[in-house]
């Protein structure tokens, strides 16, 4: 019993011992973080305090004196970690298209940045009555010699903008493919107004050897007037054929072009009966006037027109009276007999609107032939229904592949005409001022690189027109007997 309590009497001290050394010992938390070699260790001094993340204050760093495993590599991983980060919530995919263009717009204005004109702003500026030139525009190049200007007139804003920035992209790629030395392009927005006074401080400031542009018939007015006395080329956009002359040449597809390219294939087809069907406005009349000339040169052949205002076409049930009298329709009939082809001309919408009518009094396009415009080539119009086997023309590039891959890659577009051609008349522009041949003489039978324009006097210019047709799914096939040139086009 003695033995027991000794015993005990031994180890009860040792754990009186121990419980006050652990009542007396202030309460420590120890953190370690594990971050390259910093090691932080945090102290609180308030036991009770709970230890939430928002309240750990920093008071103590050492470092660890090891060297420093993290390499560039790894660190430049962090940095694209970082960036995706940034994308979370957004569309990627539009980001990295808008990123893509505005890497090579600066890459486009690095590389030609002396030849390339300030891409923000025009050379000419207005204060009240007074024009101003603007100063930053350098006439020499850094050798003191004198450039050899380009004075591109394009709608950069408004209501043709669309059009005109699809042939500046176009051109700037011509320049970025071919790289022409001592050459600048010099842009002017003509999406604004401007006087003959404004046009005439560019020419005299400028001193351009060549004039792309106008795109529009009411500008081509205006640099026409002046440009005429200084003997200065001129390639243009205007579909307007009346406005061409020695020295301007017009690449765009004039609606006397598009008319008889379709109905001389008609013709060559042995359709003999005509009908037409315009809008009652200035194109309608172009149209009517020049389709009539076609088909009645022939005595034997039959035409007829209807012309619809906008009353006309603003009131369906007068008309569906109208287009009744003029198709002779009679319900007993299965299928139209009056006309073997129908010309159908005017704006997208015009089609649309009538092209089911047609179908609806018995018009069937797969027996009776209709035939369009170059503005059949829209999705919408391919894919109508009551258009299938209908004609209209294009004009089909030679060698414009590398072109279409080079604007895909580097703007993120498709190609259409107007870009096409923007980027032809830039070729055409860079070799006829190399070549240091007057433009009379050049321009005489030179053949466009991209799309084939012949150029000829009196600025006449040949297209390579093909008339196609609308197939099943708004596929296109070529009518062979109606091609000028040896390639086919299949879309």
């Amino acid at each position: 019993m003695v033995n027991l309590f000794l015993k005990y009497n031994f180890i009860l001290p040792i754990c009186i011992f121990f419980t006050i050394i652990s009542c007396n010992q202030t309460n420590t938390k120890v953190v370690t973080l594990n971050k390259g070699q910093i090691e932080t260790f945090i102290e609180d001094k308030n036991p009770s305090k709970n230890y939430l993340k928002k309240e750990v204050l920093k008071q103590k760093i050492k470092l660890n004196p090891k060297p420093n495993i993290l390499s560039d590599e790894r660190d430049s991983v962090i940095f694209e970690f970082r960036k995706e980060r940034l994308l979370h919530g957004r569309d990627p995919e539009h980001l990295l298209q808008k990123q893509k263009k505005d890497e090579a717009i600066l890459a486009v204005t690095k590389m030609f940045q002396q030849s390339l004109s300030n891409i923000n702003k025009n050379i000419i500026a207005t204060k009240k009555n007074e024009v101003l030139i603007d100063n930053s525009y350098q006439i020499y190049d850094q050798n003191n010699l004198v450039n050899k200007n380009i004075l591109v007139f394009l709608p950069l804003t408004g209501i043709y903008s669309n059009f005109g920035n699809d042939i500046r992209e176009a051109i700037d790629l011509s320049m970025l493919q071919t790289s022409p030395e001592n050459i600048k392009l010099i842009y002017y927005d003509t999406g604004k107004k401007f006087d003959l006074k404004i046009l005439d401080n560019i020419l005299n400031h400028v001193k351009p050897k060549i004039i792309i542009g106008p795109f529009t018939r009411e500008t081509l007015l205006k640099v026409k007037e002046l440009v005429k006395e200084k003997s200065i080329p001129i390639i243009t956009f205007s579909n307007d054929i009346a406005m061409l002359e020695n020295n301007i040449w017009s690449l765009g597809f004039s609606p006397e072009e598009q008319i008889e390219s379709v109905i001389s294939c008609a013709l060559k087809n042995k359709f003999k009966s005509f009908g037409l069907v315009v809008p009652d406005n200035l194109y309608g009349k172009i149209i009517l006037e020049n389709s009539s000339s076609l088909i009645n040169f022939d005595k034997n052949n039959f035409f007829e027109h209807l012309s619809l205002s906008n009353n006309q076409l603003n009131n369906k049930n007068l008309l569906i009276a109208h287009l009744r009298s003029f198709l002779n329709y009679q319900k007993e009939e299965v299928l139209h007999t009056k006309f073997d082809a129908i010309i159908l001309a005017g704006s997208k919408e015009f089609i649309l609107e009538i092209a089911p009518l047609l179908a609806y009094l018995n018009v069937d396009s797969k027996s009776v032939k209709v035939l369009g415009t170059h503005i059949f080539n829209d999705k919408d119009i391919r894919n109508e229904p009551s258009l299938e086997k209908s004609w209209f023309p294009i004009i089909n590039s030679k060698d414009d592949i590398k072109f279409k891959s080079t604007l895909k890659n580097v703007w993120n577009k498709n190609s259409n005409y107007f870009s096409t051609v923007g980027f032809d008349s830039g070729l055409l522009a860079f070799d006829f001022l190399n070549s240091g041949i007057e433009s009379i003489k050049y321009f005489e039978n030179v053949e466009s690189p991209i799309i084939g324009f012949k150029f000829k006097k009196n600025g006449q210019v040949e297209k390579p027109i093909y008339v196609m047709q609308i197939d099943n799914l708004g596929k296109l096939s070529s009518i062979k007997k109606c091609q000028n040139s040896k390639n086919q086009s299949n879309n």
